[in-house]
């Protein structure tokens, strides 16, 4: 299946969402090499690969039949980085020294680094998680309001035009959204600082 034309992508994660296991084994056989190159890279054995791997599919299952999941990355990247997640925290619970990590990203060659760093970079991705999990509950016009201003990059005069709002009452309306969305960010992220 070439998954570089955009039906066939789509036609692969629909067939994922519904469990079908050719889906599943191409998903595998795409992923999985890169996956198990980490883990043994990385004090893993290649047992440890294929345990790891089945926590890892069953993780990007689960992603897949959520309503608002959107892919933004190929899928053997997603599902690396989700690899990359999960066996840190496996290394860190059963080591107490520094780790170096081999990094073989999919699509690119990244140097040996120090857990600090990826640690650091796992926190951002759990607020970066965190934050679109708390878009995902406030209301709708400010859900769909940020989304155009913040992510869209829509000017003020765009979103009222396309949320029929005056010009004025807009501006008003993101002040009052983002102040909203700040304060429930904050008062429910535990891991921040």
């Amino acid at each position: 299946m070439n998954l570089n034309d955009p039906k066939n992508k789509l036609e692969l994660l629909d067939q994922l969402r519904l469990g079908k296991s050719t889906a599943i084994k191409e998903v595998y056989k795409m992923a999985y090499p890169v996956c198990a190159k980490f883990i043994t890279n990385n004090n893993g054995t290649t047992d440890d690969a294929k345990d790891l791997f089945q926590e890892v599919l069953v993780v990007f299952l689960k992603k897949l039949r959520l309503p608002d999941f959107v892919l933004t990355a190929a899928i053997p990247t997603y599902m690396y980085a989700i690899t990359r997640n999960l066996w840190l925290k496996q290394l860190r619970k059963h080591s107490k020294k520094p780790i170096d990590l081999v990094l073989d990203e999919p699509e690119s060659h990244v140097p040996l680094v120090q857990v600090d760093e990826l640690e650091e970079k796992v926190l951002i991705e759990a607020k970066h998680e965190h934050i679109s999990e708390v878009l995902a509950t406030i209301k709708e016009d400010c859900q769909k309001l940020l989304v155009a201003f913040y992510f869209k990059k829509m000017s003020l005069k765009e979103i009222a035009k396309e949320m029929d709002y005056s010009d004025g009452f807009v501006k008003v309306k993101k002040k009052r959204c983002m102040d909203g969305f700040k304060k429930k960010v904050l008062e429910s992220w535990k891991g921040g600082d």
